[in-house]
């Protein structure tokens, strides 16, 4: 991270920050402890199965090899990169890559993510099921190491992305599907190998997007992308002292029920119908105060204003494919300015991001420049090497950068870089090996509730449902919420009290944190850790259009809480772990019930 940030720590995070572990990812993903990462940003295998190869640039010096040799000596492994070519092998089998002991793991805690496994042996081939195997039991510790508030995105292409899809829904759970981003590498058709006679040339990857929960950070003011020529003198037609504006009537709330708080005058004007005003009189006042209100021909109009930039939508076709002097050889390199957009909207300075597939460490560089922790995982030494490159010639130099990696890159630098000579402090920077994983201090929690499927009852196996309202009415859901969380909106934070110090209950309606019919997205089911508590007005609002969040987002900008932060609603994280006791304890009842009738 960014030099002012020196010493920091996170108090949850069992390893120091810049780390580079040199080992298999999944012994060291399992010596992490629980919920200690805020971000994980990886570009792993696409299961293409073949083998690529590189050729660092410049090429790696003999001085530079001894040091990979000799530091992997150290941790009493053999090397395992030759001094010309780097190869990165893309080949999967059952008997060459996958423990058996993963299997089992999976069978027996994870049965919706074995059976993605199981549907691309039937539906494709076993190698592409050994691949998906080998990525699950990682997807799974990945699962475990994030914070509530983390995200995940996963970098592949067309070979297995509907597969790797499939396997995040089992393992982070189809309501926790942030999006599919998909990045056009280049502008060009295709090049070399790419070029395919029988079908469409292919020049884009996709990169999924999951959070751990419903409260994953998120900020998309910071990846707005520029308006194109002409359009603000085009759509904000009018002009004042502070800029341009067109004018807008957003006062209006069709479809929604009515809310006492928004029903009142301003200046001579009332509501335009029943409903009240779109926004609270605070934040109508801000506008007023602001210049941002005006009157024209009898009507009160709010100015809309230009921001920043608009919102960016799924489709990166403005990031090109790795250039040269970025480029350092490697067949798979993804280029910074790809992971820097990630890390700047999914993270905050100071967090933690983490990459399991180090390769030539762009998630690392991208995370020290924008002021991230990070930690990185690879299992090549030549990993090392590339690290200690990417960072000097970012003008980062971390410990161990020696005067052979200086004179490796002088043929690439111009000027020759940062002097490493004299300089008064390097980056603070821990390579461990095999040997050294850091020790964890907590225990696995108990299998994540959406991956629990089957479970034994009696004589007979049946199979947990995948309805929850197909076993307990909503009312009676309702009544768990109220009792768990208080008699409150989960949008808003409204408690439905009368003047006489009662409570209208009719007022809050259960309904879903993601809509079953959901217009865009994934939908939604009707288990129990998809519903939630909300006002009548915030129920309208959201529909089959919003998620909870985005509800949340929406009464937070136009200042309809109730409550002063975001922070005081109910926690989702909670209600999710709430949720899954519940279904448990229900599971619990029909064993009893079966058993007695047996």
């Amino acid at each position: 991270m960014a030099t002012g940030m020196e010493g920091a720590s996170v108090s949850d995070l069992n390893v120091p920050n810049r780390t580079l572990a040199i080992t298999d990812n999944l012994p060291f993903l399992r010596s992490l402890n629980n919920e200690c990462i805020d971000l994980i940003a990886i570009d792993p295998p696409f299961a293409a199965n073949e083998t690529f190869t590189g050729r660092p640039r410049p090429p790696i010096s003999a001085a530079e090899y001894s040091e990979e040799a000799a530091l992997a000596a150290k941790h009493g492994v053999a090397h395992n990169e030759g001094i010309g070519e780097t190869r990165v092998r893309d080949v999967w089998s059952w008997n060459a890559d996958i423990h058996p002991g993963w299997k089992a793991r999976i069978a027996d805690d994870y049965p919706n993510a074995h059976a993605v496994i199981l549907a691309v042996e039937a539906c494709a081939s076993e190698n592409e099921a050994a691949y998906i195997c080998f990525m699950a039991i990682r997807l799974i510790e990945c699962h475990r190491i994030l914070k509530p508030t983390g995200s995940i995105y996963v970098h592949c292409d067309n070979h297995a992305n509907s597969y790797l899809r499939m396997l995040l829904d089992g393992v982070f759970g189809a309501e926790n599907y942030r999006n599919e981003v998909i990045w056009k590498r280049t502008a060009r058709g295709f090049k070399g190998s790419q070029y395919n006679p029988v079908s469409y040339n292919t020049n884009t990857d996709t990169i999924l997007f999951y959070s751990k929960t419903g409260s994953a950070f998120f900020d998309m003011n910071r990846v707005l992308e520029p308006y194109e020529p002409g359009y603000i003198e085009k759509a904000f037609k009018f002009q004042d002292e502070k800029g341009p504006y067109y004018r807008d009537e957003p006062f209006r709330r069709p479809g929604a029920g009515p809310r006492p708080n928004l029903c009142y005058e301003y200046k001579g004007f009332y509501p335009p119908n029943p409903t009240g005003w779109q926004m609270s009189r605070q934040r109508l006042e801000e506008l007023d105060r602001a210049g941002d209100l005006e009157i024209v021909d009898g009507k009160i109009w709010r100015k809309i204003r230009p921001k920043e930039g608009r919102i960016r939508n799924n489709l990166w076709a403005d990031v090109d494919e790795v250039k040269s002097p970025e480029r350092v050889g490697y067949a798979t390199q993804k280029p910074l300015a790809l992971y820097e957009r990630i890390i700047n909207a999914s993270s905050n300075p100071g967090d933690v991001v983490l990459d399991i597939f180090a390769g030539c460490a762009t998630t690392a560089v991208a995370a020290e420049r924008l002021g991230r922790q990070w930690v990185a995982c690879d299992m090549a030494y030549r990993s090392w090497t590339m690290l200690k490159r990417r960072f000097y010639l970012n003008n980062m130099p971390l410990t161990g950068t020696t005067q052979a990696t200086v004179d490796a890159l002088k043929t690439a630098v111009k000027g020759e870089g940062p002097a490493l000579q004299g300089r008064s402090a390097l980056y603070e920077s821990y390579i461990i090996g095999p040997q050294e994983l850091p020790a964890r201090d907590d225990v696995d929690p108990a299998p994540y509730h959406h991956l629990q499927q089957s479970r034994r009852r009696g004589r007979q196996a049946s199979v947990q449902t995948a309805s929850w309202s197909g076993r307990i009415p909503k009312d009676e859901a309702k009544d768990l919420l109220i009792k768990k969380f208080g008699p409150r909106c989960w949008g808003c934070g409204y408690e439905p009290w009368r003047p006489n110090g009662s409570l209208d209950l009719d007022l809050l309606e259960v309904d879903h944190i993601r809509a079953r019919r959901a217009a865009a997205g994934t939908p939604g089911s009707d288990e129990l850790y998809n519903l939630a508590l909300l006002h009548r007005t915030c129920n309208r609002i959201k529909g089959n259009r919003l998620t909870l969040e985005e509800v949340r987002r929406y009464n937070a900008d136009e200042k309809l809480l109730y409550v002063n932060t975001l922070g005081e609603l109910v926690d989702l994280y909670e209600a999710t772990r709430f949720a899954a006791e519940q279904i448990a304890a229900y599971d619990v009842r029909q064993v009893r019930q079966e058993t007695s009738a047996v």
